[in-house]
C-alpha cells in the first residue's frame, strides 16, 4: 500500500501537485466527519428515534430528485476545460444553466408529489422547505473549475466556512429547544453559504461569472454526453435512499430514525474515495493521452488503494459497533448496531466504484455505469419488499 501510494502520489513530480490538493479535501473530510458525528449525534440524541427518523426520511426523499440538479454534468465539464474541448467560460455558464433548469424540475417534482403522498401536513412542509436545496445547490458547478485546476483549497475554505456556521446554529438549536422545523431549515443554508463564497472567490479568475457564457451548442453535446450519468446518479441515489422511504411507509418513523444513525456512520466515510477519484481524475486524463500502458497502471493502483482503504475502515468499524452507536448515539439507538454491522461492508463497493465511474467517463462509456447501476437500485427495491416486512430493519 505504501508503495502505490507512492508511485501515485510521490514518485512523479508532476502528482505531487495532485496530492496536495488531495490532502486538502481529505482534511477538510476528516474535520467535517468529526464535526458530524459529534453534531450529528447530539441531534439525534435530542429529537430523539421518531423524530430523527422524520428528519432523515425528509432528507431521503428529496434525495431521490437530486441527480436532476446535478444532471451528471461535473465530471464532463472538468474533462472538457482540461482537454481543451470547452473554455472555463462557457463550460461553468452552460453547465450552470442546466443545473439551473434540472433544480427546478426536481424542486417542481418534490413539490408535485407531496399532494399524493400520505404524510402528515407538517411533513409535507418540510419536504418543500428541504427540497429548496436542489437549487441552492446548483453553484457546485463552481467545483468543477477548481477540479480541473487542482485547487481544492478555495472549495474547502468556503465549506469550512459553512460547517462552522451551520453546525453552530444545530447546537444553538438542541440548547434552545427548537423544533425539528428548524433544523430542515438549515439544508437550504449549507448550499447558499458555500455558493456565496466560492462565487466571491471566482471574481478575478478567467472563470468569473460576469464572463460566463451559455453556448447552446455546447449545452446538447454535455447533455448528450452526460445522460448516462445522469441515470446512474439516479440509480445511486435510489439505492443510496430509497430504504428510508420504504422503511417509513412500511414499518414507522422510529425504524427510519434507528437504520439512519447507522447509516450516517457509514456514510461519513462516502465522500472520500470520490475526493481521492475527482483529485486523480486530471493525472488520471493525462495519463490516458499519454500512454495506455501509463494509463492501466495508474488506474490499477487507484483501485487497489482504495480497496486497502475501505477494508480498513469496514473491518474495525464493524467490530467496535456496539461501542459506536452507545457513544455517538446513546442507549436509544441499540437496535442500529446489526444495521452498521452490515450497512459499514457497502463502503468497498461505493469505493471501487468511484474509479469505474471516472474510467468509464473518459472512454465516453457512461452507459455501462448507467446499467450497473439501475441493476442495483432494481435489486435494493426488490429485496425492499421482500425481507422488510419479515425481517424489519
Amino acid at each position: 500500500l505504501q508503495k502505490i501510494i507512492h508511485n501515485l502520489f510521490v514518485r512523479e513530480s508532476g502528482l505531487k501537485r495532485y496530492f496536495l490538493n488531495t490532502s486538502w479535501l481529505l482534511m477538510a473530510r476528516v474535520v467535517q466527519m468529526l464535526v458530524s458525528l459529534v453534531v450529528g449525534g447530539m441531534v439525534a440524541r435530542y429529537l430523539g428515534p421518531e423524530n430523527y427518523g422524520t428528519y432523515n426520511y425528509v432528507i431521503s426523499f428529496v434525495g431521490l430528485f437530486a441527480a436532476l440538479s446535478t444532471l451528471g454534468i461535473s465530471s464532463v465539464v472538468v474533462k472538457d476545460m482540461l482537454s481543451g474541448t470547452a473554455t472555463p467560460a462557457v463550460a461553468m455558464g452552460s453547465g450552470f444553466f442546466l443545473k439551473i433548469v434540472g433544480s427546478i424540475v426536481a424542486f417542481l417534482l418534490v413539490a408535485l408529489c407531496t399532494f399524493f403522498i400520505e404524510d402528515a401536513a407538517a411533513v409535507r412542509w418540510l419536504l418543500l422547505i428541504a427540497s429548496v436545496q436542489t437549487i441552492t445547490k446548483s453553484a457546485e458547478i463552481i467545483n468543477a473549475y477548481y477540479q480541473a485546476k487542482v485547487a481544492s483549497k478555495r472549495t474547502v475554505q468556503a465549506q469550512m466556512v459553512s460547517l462552522v456556521g451551520v453546525n453552530i446554529l444545530r447546537v444553538i438549536f438542541i440548547f434552545s429547544e427548537q423544533p425539528l422545523a428548524w433544523f430542515i431549515y438549515l439544508l437550504p443554508l449549507d448550499a447558499i453559504i458555500i455558493g456565496s463564497i466560492l462565487t466571491r472567490f471566482l471574481r478575478n479568475s478567467e472563470a468569473a461569472i460576469s464572463g460566463w457564457k451559455l453556448d447552446t451548442t455546447y449545452a446538447r453535446q454535455l447533455l448528450k454526453e452526460s445522460w448516462p450519468s445522469l441515470f446512474s446518479g439516479l440509480f445511486v441515489t435510489v439505492y443510496m435512499k430509497i430504504d428510508q422511504v420504504m422503511l417509513q411507509d412500511m414499518l414507522d418513523a422510529s425504524a427510519v430514525g434507528w437504520y439512519a444513525a447507522a447509516v450516517r456512520l457509514s456514510e461519513v466515510w462516502i465522500s472520500i474515495p470520490w475526493i481521492l477519484a475527482g483529485s486523480l481524475f486530471p493525472a488520471i486524463v493525462n495519463a490516458y493521452k499519454e500512454s495506455k500502458d501509463l494509463f492501466a497502471t495508474r488506474i490499477n493502483q487507484a483501485y487497489i488503494l482504495l480497496l486497502s482503504i475501505a477494508l480498513i475502515v469496514a473491518i474495525p468499524v464493524a467490530l467496535f459497533a456496539p461501542f459506536i452507536i452507545q457513544l455517538i448515539f446513546g442507549t436509544d439507538y441499540n437496535f442500529s448496531v446489526n444495521v452498521l454491522q452490515v450497512h459499514i461492508f457497502s463502503c468497498v463497493f461505493i469505493f471501487l466504484g468511484s474509479i469505474s465511474n471516472r474510467w468509464l467517463v473518459l472512454e465516453k462509456k457512461q452507459q455501462y455505469w448507467m446499467y450497473y447501476s439501475g441493476l442495483g437500485a432494481l435489486s435494493n427495491i426488490l429485496l425492499n419488499l421482500l425481507l422488510i416486512p419479515r425481517y424489519g430493519i
